[in-house]
Protein backbone atom coordinates (compact mmCIF):
# COMPACT_ATOMS: atom_id res chain seq x y z
CA UNK A 1 0.00 0.00 0.00
CA UNK A 2 2.87 2.66 0.80
CA UNK A 3 3.51 2.62 -3.23
CA UNK A 4 -0.05 4.05 -4.31
CA UNK A 5 0.01 6.49 -1.47
CA UNK A 6 3.76 7.64 -2.23
CA UNK A 7 2.11 8.46 -5.87
CA UNK A 8 -1.17 9.95 -4.78
CA UNK A 9 0.72 12.18 -2.52
CA UNK A 10 3.05 13.87 -5.37
CA UNK A 11 -0.23 14.20 -7.56
CA UNK A 12 -1.60 15.50 -4.52
CA UNK A 13 1.55 18.39 -4.22
CA UNK A 14 1.67 19.13 -7.71
CA UNK A 15 -2.19 19.91 -7.73
CA UNK A 16 -1.66 21.86 -4.79
CA UNK A 17 1.57 24.05 -6.34
CA UNK A 18 -0.71 24.75 -9.48
CA UNK A 19 -3.41 25.90 -7.42
CA UNK A 20 -2.24 27.63 -4.40
CA UNK A 21 1.27 29.32 -5.76
CA UNK A 22 2.58 32.67 -3.68
CA UNK A 23 4.34 35.80 -5.80
CA UNK A 24 7.44 36.60 -5.00
CA UNK A 25 8.29 39.95 -6.10
CA UNK A 26 11.48 39.32 -8.47
CA UNK A 27 12.39 40.64 -12.01
CA UNK A 28 10.29 39.34 -15.83
CA UNK A 29 11.57 37.07 -18.00
CA UNK A 30 10.14 34.24 -20.01
CA UNK A 31 8.92 31.16 -18.10
CA UNK A 32 9.42 27.95 -19.03
CA UNK A 33 6.58 26.21 -20.75
CA UNK A 34 7.73 22.69 -20.69
CA UNK A 35 9.68 20.69 -17.62
CA UNK A 36 11.75 18.28 -19.69
CA UNK A 37 12.03 20.40 -23.30
CA UNK A 38 13.82 23.46 -23.63
CA UNK A 39 12.16 26.28 -25.76
CA UNK A 40 14.11 29.11 -27.33
CA UNK A 41 14.04 32.06 -24.77
CA UNK A 42 16.52 33.04 -21.99
CA UNK A 43 16.55 35.19 -19.42
CA UNK A 44 17.32 38.53 -20.23
CA UNK A 45 20.82 39.73 -19.66
CA UNK A 46 21.25 40.16 -15.89
CA UNK A 47 18.16 38.19 -14.72
CA UNK A 48 18.49 35.69 -12.47
CA UNK A 49 16.16 32.43 -11.67
CA UNK A 50 16.47 29.58 -9.14
CA UNK A 51 14.86 26.20 -10.09
CA UNK A 52 13.40 23.53 -8.56
CA UNK A 53 12.94 20.29 -10.22
CA UNK A 54 11.08 17.11 -8.32
CA UNK A 55 10.61 14.04 -10.26
CA UNK A 56 9.13 10.52 -9.28
CA UNK A 57 9.44 7.46 -11.34
CA UNK A 58 6.90 5.19 -10.52
CA UNK A 59 8.70 1.80 -11.27
CA UNK A 60 11.38 2.24 -8.64
CA UNK A 61 9.46 4.83 -6.30
CA UNK A 62 12.17 6.78 -7.04
CA UNK A 63 12.44 10.68 -6.11
CA UNK A 64 15.22 13.28 -7.52
CA UNK A 65 15.29 16.67 -6.84
CA UNK A 66 17.55 19.14 -8.84
CA UNK A 67 18.09 22.50 -7.77
CA UNK A 68 19.89 25.71 -10.76
CA UNK A 69 20.64 28.46 -10.45
CA UNK A 70 20.55 30.65 -13.73
CA UNK A 71 22.01 34.11 -14.93
CA UNK A 72 21.26 35.85 -18.04
CA UNK A 73 24.62 37.13 -19.17
CA UNK A 74 22.96 38.58 -22.58
CA UNK A 75 20.20 38.41 -24.48
CA UNK A 76 21.66 35.55 -26.27
CA UNK A 77 23.85 33.56 -23.68
CA UNK A 78 23.05 32.53 -20.33
CA UNK A 79 24.93 30.19 -17.93
CA UNK A 80 23.04 27.51 -15.43
CA UNK A 81 25.07 25.56 -12.69
CA UNK A 82 22.80 22.74 -10.59
CA UNK A 83 23.27 19.84 -8.23
CA UNK A 84 21.20 17.03 -7.69
CA UNK A 85 20.54 14.28 -5.35
CA UNK A 86 17.82 11.74 -5.07
CA UNK A 87 16.23 9.41 -2.72
CA UNK A 88 14.83 5.56 -4.36
CA UNK A 89 12.37 3.56 -2.58
CA UNK A 90 12.30 5.07 1.56
CA UNK A 91 16.46 5.15 1.38
CA UNK A 92 18.45 8.57 2.54
CA UNK A 93 18.82 11.46 0.70
CA UNK A 94 21.98 10.46 -2.25
CA UNK A 95 24.04 13.15 -2.81
CA UNK A 96 24.05 12.51 -6.59
CA UNK A 97 26.86 15.65 -8.46
CA UNK A 98 26.87 18.62 -9.95
CA UNK A 99 26.35 20.34 -13.50
CA UNK A 100 27.15 23.24 -15.89
CA UNK A 101 24.70 24.15 -18.84
CA UNK A 102 25.62 26.99 -21.02
CA UNK A 103 22.69 28.07 -22.93
CA UNK A 104 22.43 30.15 -26.58
CA UNK A 105 20.21 31.21 -28.68
CA UNK A 106 20.13 32.75 -31.97
CA UNK A 107 18.48 35.51 -34.01
CA UNK A 108 15.55 37.79 -32.44
CA UNK A 109 12.35 36.81 -31.33
CA UNK A 110 9.70 36.82 -33.71
CA UNK A 111 6.41 34.71 -34.41
CA UNK A 112 5.10 32.43 -37.08
CA UNK A 113 8.84 31.85 -37.24
CA UNK A 114 11.33 28.93 -36.28
CA UNK A 115 13.79 29.93 -33.64
CA UNK A 116 17.21 28.10 -33.14
CA UNK A 117 18.85 27.59 -29.38
CA UNK A 118 21.69 25.52 -28.43
CA UNK A 119 22.46 24.64 -24.56
CA UNK A 120 25.92 23.09 -23.91
CA UNK A 121 25.40 20.84 -20.60
CA UNK A 122 28.46 19.24 -18.69
CA UNK A 123 27.38 16.88 -15.66
CA UNK A 124 30.02 15.49 -12.64
CA UNK A 125 29.24 12.91 -10.45
CA UNK A 126 30.07 12.68 -6.75
CA UNK A 127 30.32 8.57 -7.19
CA UNK A 128 33.89 7.81 -8.57
CA UNK A 129 32.48 4.78 -10.22
CA UNK A 130 30.25 6.90 -12.27
CA UNK A 131 31.81 8.93 -15.61
CA UNK A 132 31.63 12.36 -16.08
CA UNK A 133 28.49 13.28 -18.97
CA UNK A 134 28.42 15.88 -22.06
CA UNK A 135 25.34 16.52 -23.71
CA UNK A 136 24.24 19.38 -26.73
CA UNK A 137 20.72 19.72 -26.68
CA UNK A 138 19.69 21.58 -30.56
CA UNK A 139 16.29 23.22 -29.87
CA UNK A 140 13.97 24.85 -32.08
CA UNK A 141 10.79 26.85 -31.46
CA UNK A 142 7.77 28.32 -32.86
CA UNK A 143 5.88 30.77 -31.48
CA UNK A 144 2.24 31.80 -32.60
CA UNK A 145 0.60 35.54 -31.66
CA UNK A 146 -1.96 33.40 -29.76
CA UNK A 147 0.46 32.56 -27.23
CA UNK A 148 1.12 29.04 -28.39
CA UNK A 149 4.88 27.43 -28.28
CA UNK A 150 5.82 24.05 -30.81
CA UNK A 151 9.02 23.40 -29.24
CA UNK A 152 11.59 20.20 -30.62
CA UNK A 153 14.66 19.19 -28.59
CA UNK A 154 17.44 17.09 -30.19
CA UNK A 155 19.58 15.87 -27.48
CA UNK A 156 22.93 13.72 -27.71
CA UNK A 157 25.03 12.81 -25.33
CA UNK A 158 28.31 10.90 -24.38
CA UNK A 159 30.44 9.60 -21.31
CA UNK A 160 33.49 11.37 -21.46
CA UNK A 161 35.73 8.87 -19.51
CA UNK A 162 35.36 5.46 -18.74
CA UNK A 163 33.20 3.40 -21.56
CA UNK A 164 32.31 6.70 -23.41
CA UNK A 165 29.25 5.59 -24.27
CA UNK A 166 26.90 7.58 -26.14
CA UNK A 167 23.39 8.56 -25.44
CA UNK A 168 20.27 10.37 -27.83
CA UNK A 169 16.37 11.26 -27.59
CA UNK A 170 14.12 13.41 -29.84
CA UNK A 171 11.38 15.67 -27.55
CA UNK A 172 8.42 17.42 -28.89
CA UNK A 173 6.46 19.83 -27.20
CA UNK A 174 3.22 22.12 -27.06
CA UNK A 175 1.37 24.44 -24.82
CA UNK A 176 -1.91 27.10 -25.70
CA UNK A 177 -2.98 29.53 -23.14
CA UNK A 178 -6.22 27.82 -21.70
CA UNK A 179 -7.57 30.83 -20.64
CA UNK A 180 -7.65 34.82 -21.20
CA UNK A 181 -4.61 35.25 -20.11
CA UNK A 182 -3.97 38.69 -18.40
CA UNK A 183 -1.11 40.74 -19.90
CA UNK A 184 1.17 42.67 -17.67
CA UNK A 185 1.84 46.65 -17.87
CA UNK A 186 5.83 45.95 -17.32
CA UNK A 187 6.99 44.17 -20.73
CA UNK A 188 3.69 42.96 -21.48
CA UNK A 189 4.19 39.60 -19.65
CA UNK A 190 1.27 37.14 -20.36
CA UNK A 191 -0.20 35.68 -16.71
CA UNK A 192 -2.19 32.43 -16.43
CA UNK A 193 -2.73 28.81 -17.00
CA UNK A 194 -1.09 27.18 -19.50
CA UNK A 195 -1.70 23.16 -21.09
CA UNK A 196 -0.63 20.94 -23.31
CA UNK A 197 1.42 18.04 -23.67
CA UNK A 198 5.19 16.33 -23.76
CA UNK A 199 6.66 13.67 -25.25
CA UNK A 200 10.28 11.80 -25.68
CA UNK A 201 11.71 8.87 -27.47
CA UNK A 202 14.88 7.27 -26.67
CA UNK A 203 17.31 6.33 -29.14
CA UNK A 204 19.16 3.46 -27.38
CA UNK A 205 16.41 1.89 -24.85
CA UNK A 206 13.58 2.87 -27.52
CA UNK A 207 11.37 3.88 -24.81
CA UNK A 208 8.76 6.46 -25.95
CA UNK A 209 6.59 8.54 -23.08
CA UNK A 210 3.87 11.34 -23.38
CA UNK A 211 1.78 12.84 -21.03
CA UNK A 212 0.27 16.30 -20.34
CA UNK A 213 1.57 19.33 -19.05
CA UNK A 214 0.24 22.00 -17.39
CA UNK A 215 1.60 25.58 -16.61
CA UNK A 216 0.63 28.25 -13.90
CA UNK A 217 2.28 31.29 -14.59
CA UNK A 218 0.75 33.57 -11.23
CA UNK A 219 2.82 36.97 -11.58
CA UNK A 220 5.81 38.20 -13.61
CA UNK A 221 8.04 36.39 -11.13
CA UNK A 222 7.09 32.98 -10.21
CA UNK A 223 5.81 29.86 -12.25
CA UNK A 224 4.75 26.29 -11.68
CA UNK A 225 4.47 23.64 -14.30
CA UNK A 226 3.94 19.85 -13.90
CA UNK A 227 3.91 17.38 -16.41
CA UNK A 228 2.44 13.48 -16.06
CA UNK A 229 4.40 11.32 -18.13
CA UNK A 230 3.49 7.49 -19.16
CA UNK A 231 5.42 4.70 -20.70
CA UNK A 232 3.98 4.25 -24.19
CA UNK A 233 5.92 1.13 -24.96
CA UNK A 234 7.60 -1.98 -23.48
CA UNK A 235 5.18 -1.76 -20.19
CA UNK A 236 7.49 -3.76 -18.16
CA UNK A 237 10.57 -1.73 -18.04
CA UNK A 238 9.46 2.23 -19.20
CA UNK A 239 8.00 3.69 -16.19
CA UNK A 240 5.76 6.19 -15.19
CA UNK A 241 5.84 8.97 -13.61
CA UNK A 242 5.80 13.03 -12.82
CA UNK A 243 8.04 16.20 -12.59
CA UNK A 244 7.55 19.26 -11.06
CA UNK A 245 9.44 22.66 -11.84
CA UNK A 246 9.15 25.71 -9.65
CA UNK A 247 10.71 28.89 -11.17
CA UNK A 248 11.40 31.85 -8.88
CA UNK A 249 13.25 35.08 -10.49
CA UNK A 250 14.93 38.29 -9.39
Amino acid sequence: MQLPIQRGLVLATALLSCLFVVGVRTAEAHHRDFVFLRDWYLPFAGENEVEYRLTHNNRNNEFVHEVEFEHGVTDHFAIEPGIGWHQQDGEKLHLDGVDLELRFNFGQAKMNQILPALNVEFEHPFDSEEADHGELKFVFSYFTPGGEDFSVNLNVGQELNKEKEKEGEIQFGYVRPLQKLEVTKHRGYKLGLRGGFEARFDFQEHFFNIGPTLAFEKDEHFNVIAHYFFGANFRHSNSDGFRLIAEWEF
